[in-house]
């Protein structure tokens, strides 16, 4: 497609223009994927893994300085490609499959009795996680060698993570540590009832609150580093990756409230106090759910204190939250101080400001009240 309209003063150039011009390709037969050889061949990780992911998806189109589109027929045929300014895509939600012989009920395990029950209920996801590798272990491409090479690695990777997870059930063992996952998952539950009745429009009693299998395998898989100080697990950085609505918050509550139990048991007294849990957000929309969420289950932990103040301590559970050096001051200043970013100057500002502000608004009161009486 040429466009031999003549361009037009400024005003009227964009009638000249050509919108949604689009470019569509029909074969008889199929289309052949491209094969992506950059990613195979590159020495990034993260290049490699989508590598081996994504090894059976094909590429039919490249577009330049425009999107692509591929029509597939049945999944796999594709006999139609076509150019697209906004292109779409369907992703597949991501939803837990049901896990027999887990126990996931947040109030189920608020009552483990001990070790040995922690054990009999959680133990199954070691073994039923441990057959997963298993399987994908005969899904592994045999050839290019350098693909097989990631999957072995990845696969080394999920045997590290399956000893790490059944190290923090045998964790449990440990009657402190087995307490305060008790009172994470009663508390837990306790905000997901409140959180769950308002949005779904029911009684807060009829929720029964329940873990998904990742959400409770993240918190078991990092109890050890958390529960021991000394241990070389605490250098390993846990990435949870979920699309929104995933699951991911629960996740990292849980395990905050597991923390902020285990120190209150461990160090009662004035020494338990403190900051614990730092939760930082890089997304300024995401800042006051987050928080809601969070001063949640921190209302739960701070009601369970106080009805068990000598377990607990008598210092309360709490939340803060920083919004930056611009809307909150970080440093109070003291008289002779001249820093322009303390609590004491920047007050000083605003009220000169508007000492100032009130004075301007008078003598424009008195101005018009004067040309009032002139004119009349």
């Amino acid at each position: 497609m040429v466009n031999e309209r003549t361009t037009e003063a400024d005003a009227k150039k964009d009638e000249a223009f050509a919108f949604q011009v689009q470019l569509e390709i029909n074969v008889e037969g199929e289309f052949l994927p491209r094969p992506d050889l950059r990613s195979l061949a590159s020495d990034e990780w993260d290049q490699r893994v989508a590598d081996l992911q994504y090894r059976n998806v094909g590429e039919y189109a490249v577009g330049h300085n425009v999107a692509t589109e591929a029509v597939l027929e049945d999944g796999i045929c594709c006999k139609l490609a076509r150019t697209a300014w906004i292109p779409q895509a369907e992703v597949e939600r991501v939803a837990p499959e049901p896990m027999e012989g887990v126990e996931l009920s947040m109030d189920a395990l608020a009552s483990l009795e001990d070790g040995a029950e922690a054990w009999e209920r959680l133990g199954p996801l070691v073994k039923k996680y441990g057959e997963w590798i298993e399987a994908q272990k005969q899904n592994l491409p045999a050839t290019p060698a350098r693909r097989k090479e990631t999957g072995d690695r990845l696969l080394a990777r999920a045997g590290f993570a399956l000893k790490r997870i059944e190290g923090g059930i045998r964790m449990l063992a440990d009657p402190q540590c087995l307490e305060a996952f008790r009172l994470a998952n009663k508390c837990m539950a306790l905000q997901a009832r409140r959180r769950q009745g308002v949005m779904e429009g029911k009684s807060p009693d009829t929720i029964k609150p329940e873990w998904r299998p990742f959400q409770l395998a993240w918190i078991l898989i990092n109890l050890c580093s958390i529960a021991e100080p000394t241990s070389d697990e605490r250098n390993i950085v846990d990435l949870l990756f979920f699309p929104t609505g995933g699951g991911k918050t629960e996740a990292y509550l849980g395990l905050a409230a597991f923390t902020l139990v285990l120190r209150r048991l461990r160090n009662p007294g004035i020494s338990s106090a403190g900051v614990s849990v730092l939760m930082r957000y890089t997304l300024r929309l995401l800042t006051l759910d987050q928080l809601s969420r969070a001063s949640t289950l921190i209302c739960a932990l701070e009601l369970e204190r106080q009805n068990n103040a000598e377990k607990l301590g008598e210092w309360p559970f709490e939340i803060g939250l920083w919004v930056g050096q611009a809307a909150t001051p970080n440093k109070m200043g003291r008289q002779g101080d001249n820093d322009p970013n303390t609590a004491r100057l920047r007050w000083r500002r605003f009220m000169d400001s508007s000492k100032n502000l009130l004075r301007t608004t008078d003598a424009v009161i008195k101005a018009h009240e004067s040309l009032s009486r002139k004119i009349i």
